[in-house]
């Protein structure tokens, strides 16, 4: 039974059958590794400085398109000031217009006040001389009395209108009923 089943030679086998050695790298892998490394490490660094810059460049053109509208608003800002001056001072001297027109109107509503009130005090003269001479006087006589009161009247009239003429605004006396 031996004879069937044999052991092989443990000599034998051991020249036969060697267990392999790893491989050996060769020493040039070594740089082309770090070489490979660099260029990833410069390719990232690269991206992050263009980012970097990018962004500063997009910082700065903001920076300049805000300088930019700050400008047009300040300069807008400075013609409304400008516009505003403007109507305040156009307002103060219409304002001063119009003080000047109220006293004038004043001095006119003044002035035809005392005209009303010289024309009443001659209405009431007249009225009381008509009635005098109505009750001492007939016919022709009434007459020729009316007429000279009249008379009287109108040279007083023509006397005051023209020192009031003269004297006062164009408006005062030369108004008749």
């Amino acid at each position: 039974m031996s004879d069937d089943f044999q052991f092989p030679d443990p000599e034998l086998g051991a020249e036969q059958t060697s267990p392999p050695l790893p491989r050996q790298r060769s020493p040039l892998v070594l740089p082309w590794v770090a070489a490979g490394i660099a260029v990833v490490a410069l390719a990232v660094v690269s991206l992050y400085a263009k980012k970097l810059i990018d962004d500063q460049a997009a910082r700065a053109y903001q920076a300049m398109r805000m300088a930019d509208e700050y400008g047009s608003r300040a300069s807008k800002l400075e013609a409304d000031q400008k516009d505003a001056r403007r109507q305040a001072i156009n307002s103060s001297e219409k304002t001063d217009e119009l003080h000047a027109a109220n006293a004038r109107l004043t001095e006119q509503v003044a002035d035809k006040d005392s005209a009303l009130a010289h024309l009443r005090e001659r209405h009431h003269q007249l009225v009381t001389d008509i009635r005098s001479a109505l009750k001492t006087a007939k016919g022709k006589t009434l007459a020729k009395r009316v007429n000279g009161i009249l008379a009287r009247d109108a040279a007083a009239e023509r006397t005051e209108a023209s020192q009031t003429l003269t004297s006062q605004s164009p408006d005062a006396g030369t108004r008749r009923r």
